[in-house]
């Protein structure tokens, strides 16, 4: 039973509760205002449809894997953040037996009492509603007993309604049955006056009187006062269906606001309150329905009857609650009992079993911190073991073992030595490859081995020794290295100013030697047009300067030193570059005009300019070739 309620439980606890009440009729009255949230109905194929969350997608626990499954994606139940955080949160707490949580429970278990079918004499309803109010003052409550008495007390108020509409029915029925004898009288009795009359032959011919009809329109059956008690009779029957109808609708509405409750409960694992609700729902509600609405098609309705095996009722809610307590109350003993024999690892499992199903439980409120201490350094102990895996900090991880080993007696180690022993080997093998290749003088094959040896163990000591292999060996090897990491990050200026010991350590690679005549190339391209550039600018002639860089700069719009000396000049040309990107822009946009007069406008602030004098040849072809058309 444990794992499907597991299960079960932490798939309510993650993600909420569904309820589906009964479809309303059109005659239904406006929904009661209450503190109960309710979904509307929907079928199962339209809330997968709309993705819903609950009723038709819920979070799946498989004990086997201690995972949780949810909208595609994989959790680990015991190795989660947030719940490790609340876990130690509590294993820090201290026991909580104070004077008022002592009262608060014993508040709860006279209620229990109270409503205890096995009480002498019978349950007592008025005397445990009372105590709700008193119970709903400690702060560790947070009120549900205040919207458990608020939910009795609508329950009532709708019965009381019931038994209101009862009499008034009664009513009805009476005036029906009036209006019905009053009609079988009228047609029974009245008739035309002269019905039986006989008149006397005194015309020619006749030899015999005629007789009157023995009925006639506007009399008896056919008087419109007959007519009127038919209507009547037949008003106060569809009145009295509809009152019938909007009766059944209350109370159907007033027990799914009720078990709504109940199932928020059971979801925010407040398990005595569940017992209480569902005792207090037997003595309001005593015809013995206590069918959950649930839609049918749900994962949540799946999960009592397949996985449970029960059919989702208030008597389920009641068991699973009381399962519950008794699953955590066990879980907490056991604990208790694996503490005393230090086997830490199975004791901090049961109780972070029994703390996320029953963190409310009076058996995990008032566990000792002695006790839950111990636990607390075996767990931080892990999580530094797991989080020196993840890190790949092998070295830190065996050392953690060995602790762990020595705490805790059940500890299982296969698995961390297993990793630690498989990742170590593979990287001393890329080490002794990498050492097999420097003797062979094999760079290449080397550092990818050294490379490859790093992502498996960033802190394998026995990289010190390649380092001292690689030192001995000269200079050159740490030069092509150099040469490498410079021209990776693209620091051309860098390796130009190292041009001379670079060249010698790179004279054998042809691959190096490309890329090294490439970035001497281009430095010199730039180093010559920055040295013009300041001797006109020396001469004041900064219009030349910049456009004698600004073509440099299209090419090599990354080298530090020439966006340098551009940003020194910018202020000097401001005004010639704006002239001249707005020819540009205007040319661009097919404004001929608008750019022709910027052109001219950047020729006069510099009439040596290259670039402004193509720009007005070229709009002043465009316009003759336009003007030839």
């Amino acid at each position: 039973m444990k794992a499907p309620f597991l299960s079960l439980l932490l798939a309510l606890s993650a993600f909420g509760q569904v309820y589906t009440p009964p479809a309303p009729s059109q005659n239904q009255p406006s929904t009661p205002s209450d503190t109960v949230t309710r979904s509307q109905p929907n079928s199962s194929s339209n809330n997968n449809a709309n993705g819903g969350l609950l009723g038709n997608e819920v979070g799946i626990f498989n004990p086997t894997s201690d995972t949780i499954s949810w909208n595609g994606s994989t959790w680990a139940a015991s190795n989660n953040r947030i719940v490790n955080a609340r876990f130690e949160k509590y294993l820090n707490e201290p026991e909580n037996v104070s004077s008022e949580a002592d009262a608060y429970r014993d508040t709860i278990d006279q209620i229990l009492a109270h409503l205890s079918p096995h009480r002498k004499g019978g349950p007592v309803f008025g005397e445990a509603v009372a105590l709700l109010p008193k119970a709903a003052q400690y702060p560790g409550d947070a009120k549900l007993c205040d919207s458990l008495s608020n939910a009795i007390y609508t329950a009532i108020l709708s019965r009381k309604d019931v038994n209101k509409t009862k009499e008034l029915m009664a009513a009805i029925e009476r005036e029906k049955k009036k209006a019905i004898l009053d009609a079988d009288w009228k047609a029974r009795t009245e008739k035309d006056p002269n019905v039986g009359r006989t008149n006397s032959g005194a015309g020619q011919g006749d030899s015999e009187g005629t007789t009157q009809q023995s009925s006639q329109v506007g009399r008896g059956a056919q008087s419109l006062v007959y007519a009127e008690h038919l209507r009547r009779i037949a008003e106060i029957e569809a009145t009295k269906k509809t009152r019938e109808l909007e009766t059944k609708v209350k109370v159907e509405l007033s027990k799914v606001q009720y078990q709504a409750l109940m199932v928020q409960f059971f979801v925010q694992r407040r398990f005595r309150h569940v017992i209480m609700a569902s005792r207090f729902y037997n003595m309001i509600w005593k015809e013995g329905d206590g069918t959950l609405y649930i839609d049918e098609g749900s994962d949540i309705s799946k999960m009592f009857s397949e996985s449970l095996g029960v059919s989702p009722t208030v008597s389920t809610l009641d068991s699973l609650a009381n399962e519950a307590i008794r699953d955590v109350d066990k879980g907490v003993e056991v604990f208790s009992f694996l503490v005393e024999r230090d086997e830490l690892e199975s004791a901090s499992k049961r109780l972070a079993e029994s703390f996320i199903i029953g963190e409310f439980m009076p058996s995990v409120d008032t566990l000792p911190r002695e006790k839950k201490r111990k636990v607390l350094e075996f767990v931080r102990g892990s999580n530094v073991l797991l989080n020196a895996l993840d890190s790949k900090d092998y070295t830190k991880a065996a050392e953690q073992i060995k602790h762990l080993k020595g705490k805790a007696k059940d500890f299982d180690a296969t698995k961390p030595e297993a990793a630690v022993a498989t990742f170590t080997r593979a990287s001393d093998m890329q080490i002794m490859m990498a050492k097999n290749h420097l003797a062979s003088r094999d760079m290449e094959k080397a550092q990818e081995s050294i490379r490859k040896a790093m992502e498996i163990w960033p802190q394998n000591p026995k990289l010190s020794e390649v380092d001292r292999i690689i030192e001995s060996g000269g200079p050159v090897i740490q030069l092509r290295n150099d040469f490498d990491r410079l021209f990776a990050e693209k620091n051309y200026r860098e390796v130009f100013k190292r041009q001379h010991e670079l060249a010698y350590a790179i004279k054998d690679d042809a691959d190096r030697q490309a890329k090294f005549r490439q970035v001497l190339e281009n430095i010199t391209d730039i180093e010559t047009a920055v040295g013009g550039a300041k001797k006109m600018s020396n001469i004041g002639q900064d219009y030349a300067a910049w456009e004698e860089l600004s073509t440099v700069h299209k090419r090599f719009p990354d080298d530090p030193d020439l966006n340098q000396f551009m940003t020194r000049l910018a202020p000097k040309v401001a005004d010639f570059t704006i002239a001249f990107n707005k020819a540009e822009k205007h040319e661009e946009q097919g404004n001929l005009g608008s750019s022709l007069s910027w052109y001219y406008k950047a020729l006069h602030l510099h009439p040596g300019s290259t670039k402004a004098d193509e720009g007005v040849k070229r709009l002043v072809d465009r316009a003759l070739e336009s003007h030839n058309r």
